[in-house]
């Protein structure tokens, strides 16, 4: 029985990679604008604003969790952001990794938080920051790092919103399938 359920196991989590990568295949192909027509701008001009965190104190029962480069690293007692952004990682290995925040949050100075204006939709520009693999932007060393300035400066290829939300469609339809 336990050979079984080790074969099953394999199988299932080759299925997964397999899945993975058919996603980030589609993925590259549905944000890949080189061969159509569309506007360049920079991330600079389709954000409302980019900038660092600055959450230094960190509680064990706060009520708002406190976004680092990875995720959710501790809680606080009071919130400096509100809604949804997008955040990157802006120091070290992790440096360009991208996630998403939403509710009533912090966010540490390790973290960029970024803010799409209304006609850049933000799961697009997750999907599209995800894709851009930001961490070759890094400059440094021992200790990589982007800037808010690097990410400001940062061309970016703008579909229609149309054609964003349809793609931020499918792109989710994938996800939920994979993850």
């Amino acid at each position: 029985i336990l050979d079984t359920f080790t074969a099953l196991e394999a199988e299932l989590e080759a299925e997964l990679e397999a899945r993975k990568k058919q996603y980030e295949y589609y993925r590259n192909q549905l944000l890949n604008f080189d061969d159509c027509v569309v506007n360049w701008r920079t991330l600079g001009e389709l954000c409302e604003n980019i900038v660092s965190g600055r959450n230094i104190s960190r509680v064990e029962d706060g009520a708002f969790p406190v976004y680092g480069s990875t995720g959710i690293i501790g809680y606080t007692n009071s919130y400096s952001y509100e809604g949804e952004s997008l955040l990157v990682a802006r120091v070290g290995a992790n440096a360009g990794f991208v996630h998403k925040a939403k509710d009533k949050y912090d966010v540490s100075d390790n973290t960029l938080i970024v803010i799409p204006k209304k006609n850049y939709n933000i799961s697009f520009a997750y999907f599209q920051l995800l894709n851009l693999d930001l961490n070759k932007i890094a400059v440094g060393g021992g200790q990589p790092l982007i800037t808010a300035g690097q990410l400001k400066k940062y061309p970016i290829p703008l579909p229609p919103l149309a054609e964003q939300e349809r793609i931020v469609a499918i792109l989710d339809r994938f996800d939920a399938l994979v993850n």
